[in-house]
This record gives C-alpha cells, structure tokens and sequence, in this order.
C-alpha cells in the first residue's frame, strides 16, 4: 500500500508539472501543490536525536486559503501553536502548553503537543476537529498491514512526525486524515526557521 501511495504521488508531480505550464499559457491561474520527493524519500531521525535538537521556531504554509502555521518550541518543555488564517480574519493561539518525544522500535519519533490543533484543512476542520475521537495515520508505518500502529488518535493534541530529508534538514511532518490513501506534500512539512521568529524573541 505504501509503495502504491508514494507512486502515485510522483505520478501527480509529473502530470502537474506538464500540465501547469499548459494552463498558463492559455490565460488561466492555477493555484497547485506539488508532492514533494524529498518527503516521500525521508528517514527517521538519528537514534541521537534530542529534545533539544528540536527547540525552535516551525513554520508550516498551507497555502493562501488555509493559512500559516506556526510552533515555538522551548527547551523547558513547552510549546506554543499560533495559526493565522488572514483570508477568513482567524487567529488561533495555544498558551504555554507541554511538549514531548516518543520513540518507537523501528526508529520513528513522534512529537505530542497538547491543546495544539490540526490546521491542514483549515480553520473550520480543526474546530471541529479538536474535540473529536477522529483517527489520524501514519503515513511513515512500514508494516502495512499492522493497523494498529497506523492509528493515530489526536483528541485534544496534535502528533507529528520527525522526519530528516535527503538534505539532511530535520523537518515536522503531519499525519494523514484518512489511511486509505495520500501522498507527500510540501504544505503537511513544518520546517524550522532559520532566525528565531518575533514570538520565540519575546517568549526568552
């Protein structure tokens, strides 16, 4: 299932990138994210990898129609989301809520943040999202038949992937909605700030 699910994501990068140009010329605006390779082609942090290693400002663009996302991550354990929506005038912002690593046998780590919500799909999912036993998966499982490691439940927190790319860059990435069926986009990728944001400034 897995392997089906990465082909075809590069299958839709491939149409996307032939057929956009086409469109463009004939006159019309297409709005597109393209599945991204580097994604599909990550692997599990370093058995090395610290808390600390993760500390610092993530930034997640879901595109103009579903906002920006953002996560302070501090060394003391805690964490702040704040999503902003400027299209529909949203701004969703969590106090100085807990967060925390798991590590699982096959090398996957995971990251909790409690009172977070998952903002992919927009302000009005995540509402009613939030205080939902709605069952997320994990796109990363390699036993695919092993459901109950694909299950994620999200009540009242949001859980995200630590992923390191080909480059070597350590990025956040979301879990998937529905197990069915997917693939790896770039705007499910938080990657971290270079410079400390406005935010994480104030928050020392």
């Amino acid at each position: 299932m897995k392997r089906q699910i990465v082909k075809r994501g590069v299958l839709v990068s491939v149409v996307l990138l032939v057929v956009a140009p086409l469109l463009f010329l004939l006159g019309c605006q297409v709005i597109i994210t393209l599945s991204t390779a580097e994604i599909s082609k990550s692997k599990s942090p370093p058995a090395t990898l610290q808390e600390s290693d993760l500390v610092g400002t993530w930034k997640a663009d879901y595109g103009s129609y579903s906002g920006i996302d953002k996560l302070i991550l501090k060394a003391d354990g805690t964490f702040k989301q704040i999503y902003e929506n400027r299209r529909e005038h949203y701004v969703f912002e969590t106090p100085w809520n807990k967060w925390r690593l798991e590590r699982f046998a096959d090398g996957r780590v995971r990251v909790y943040l409690e009172g977070a919500r998952y903002y992919p799909g927009g302000a009005p999912g995540a509402e009613i999202d939030a205080g939902e036993p709605w069952t997320f998966c994990d796109p990363f499982v390699k036993e695919e038949k092993d459901w109950a490691k694909w299950d994620v439940s999200m009540v009242g927190k949001l859980v995200l992937n630590v992923r390191l790319l080909p480059s070597g860059e350590l990025v956040l990435y979301h879990m998937w909605p529905g197990c069915g069926d997917g693939a790896f986009l770039d705007s499910e990728v938080f990657h971290r700030l270079k410079t400390p944001s406005a935010e994480e400034t104030m928050a020392h």
